[in-house]
């Protein structure tokens, strides 16, 4: 099957990332993540309720299956970073990770917050039940009539869902935090990637 040109563009990054893999020390990048490694010393990371293994080959499935390019890369990325970097426990929006790059791209949180409330509005408990898969839990501070959830997206990667179901006055809406150092793990462009994954994940649950 020939490829698409945002799939085969997604294929070439991740196979320049894999070959700048092969030149990382993956256990020391696991132990200044806090990651667990395997006996054929591959790093554990979870992400998105599976567990995938990294290598100086590149990225693989604990369980064997395939998986899409952007998510290679973005594990590719984020071990190669290796930041003994911890949470700074304050939790910003997307905007203030990004600065002026948030401003001069095409890329908008309205895009992520979006699905989300397309899918759940009304659906509270599929919203619940969709952030239990994923490893989501109630916590953070919200407002009255939310919900808040929290999940790590990666490792020390933590992102805050706010969820205002809608009622008789006002629409549903949905708040992304992030924390302030997340940057500190993934460059704003990997990251932005991996929250759209998140995304996606969290609202295609049940579809």
């Amino acid at each position: 099957m020939k490829e698409s040109g945002e799939t085969g563009g997604y294929r070439k990054i991740y196979m320049e990332l894999t070959r700048r893999l092969a030149q990382t020390d993956i256990a020391a990048s696991a132990e200044m993540l806090g990651l667990g490694l395997n006996d054929a010393r591959e790093a554990k990371v979870p992400f998105l309720g599976k567990t995938f293994l990294v290598s100086p080959t590149g990225v693989r499935r604990s369980d064997g299956q395939m998986f899409l390019d952007n998510i290679g890369s973005v594990l590719c990325h984020y071990i190669m970073n290796g930041s003994r970097c911890r949470p700074g426990g304050r939790m910003v929006t997307f905007s203030a990770l990004a600065g002026p790059l948030f401003k001069q791209g095409s890329y908008s949180q309205d895009a992520l917050e979006r699905p989300l409330i397309k899918r759940f509005q009304g659906r509270v408990g599929e919203l619940l039940a969709a952030a239990g898969s994923m490893g989501g839990r109630l916590a953070g501070e919200a407002g009255m009539g939310s919900v808040s959830l929290r999940f790590d997206l990666l490792p020390h990667i933590p992102l805050q869902v706010i969820f205002y179901d809608r009622d008789d006055e006002f629409p549903a809406r949905v708040t992304l935090l992030y924390d302030q150092n997340a940057t500190r793990f993934l460059e704003f462009e990997f990251l932005a990637v991996l929250v759209t994954l998140f995304v996606q994940g969290l609202s295609t649950f049940g579809g």
